[in-house]
């Protein structure tokens, strides 16, 4: 369910008046509802995405349910990698939380704050624990947190217009890695999809299952491990085969993927990348643009209106 806010709590968060944010909302720039009720209520991720594309300051972004720190600190995402990684081996979770929105209201994309910060620091600290300079406890509590704050940009990124097509993901059996698949459903649902994460370490059985019941437009496969290359390779070809069948795109991508492995398996579009993904996706489901916010510099114009 999207989260909603008053109208109230918007405008007190972002420095404005209530008329002004009417009258932005009457421009298409942000939009709103009504409650069964008759109540007026904003999506936050409609919020976010305004904030994004304007360059608005956020003056109380507690009252958005986000950070109380967010949007005071500039972060290039080298430098947020840096802070991200020793916060989250530390388990400063509030740091992590924090960085990652300033990065999202400074205008950089979810894919990209995955492909090029996210992803990397959790890569980094599986290796870290791998060669012993990181317990298991910091890399499991890392991932927790990992995990915790793609739910909440899931809540706040989400895209997805009436009658967009269905996407679903997974991993397959043997493949416990749940935080790639999760990246890949808030990639998808903030480009317009209606996008599931089925979760990780699933028969490649229930999920041709799920294919045929659920006839998606677009299926997408994480790997991360492979236990058995043999049976591997059986279930993405069964997989395929459905999906073929069922007018289903499959797209496959993931680091335990070789080049052998890839010359076996048939799919639509092999991704290096939740890039490409995103990408691939667009070529599917064309996302129409949004009517342009007002530059920042017009703010105190629109105010005086």
């Amino acid at each position: 369910m999207k989260k909603m806010i008053s109208p109230k709590q918007v405008a007190r968060a972002i420095g404005v008046s209530e008329s002004t944010l009417k009258r932005w909302c009457d421009r298409g720039l942000i939009s709103m509802t009504k409650t069964a009720g008759g109540h007026r209520r904003m999506e936050l991720d409609a919020v976010v995405r305004f904030l994004r594309e304007s360059g608005h300051e956020i003056v109380e972004p507690e009252l958005l349910g986000l950070p109380a720190a967010v949007g005071q600190t500039g972060w290039t995402l080298n430098r947020a990698s840096e802070r991200i990684s020793s916060a989250l081996v530390a388990g400063e979770e509030t740091v992590v939380r924090q960085v990652v929105f300033d990065l999202l209201l400074a205008g950089h994309t979810v894919t990209a704050i995955f492909d090029d910060v996210l992803a990397p620091v959790m890569h980094q600290i599986g290796e870290k624990w791998a060669c012993g300079e990181a317990a298991v406890y910091q890399e499991r509590r890392a991932c927790e947190i990992c995990m915790r704050i793609l739910h909440e940009l899931r809540t706040t990124t989400q895209n997805t217009r009436e009658k967009a097509p269905i996407a679903l993901g997974a991993t397959l059996e043997h493949d416990i890695y749940t935080i790639p698949v999760t990246m890949g459903e808030v990639v998808l649902r903030n480009v317009g999809w209606q996008a599931t994460s089925l979760g990780p370490n699933l028969p490649a059985d229930t999920l041709i299952k799920s294919i045929r019941e659920a006839r998606p437009r677009l299926f997408w496969v994480s790997v991360s491990f492979i236990a058995n290359e043999t049976s591997f390779i059986t279930a993405v070809n069964s997989l395929f085969e459905t999906a073929d069948a069922t007018g289903t795109a499959l797209a496959i991508g993931g680091q335990a993927l070789s080049q052998s492995v890839r010359k076996q398996i048939q799919y639509s579009t092999f991704c290096e990348s939740l890039r490409d993904l995103e990408l691939f996706a667009r070529t599917l489901n064309p996302v129409p643009s949004h009517p342009t916010p007002p530059p920042t510099d017009n703010v105190t114009s629109v105010e005086s209106l």
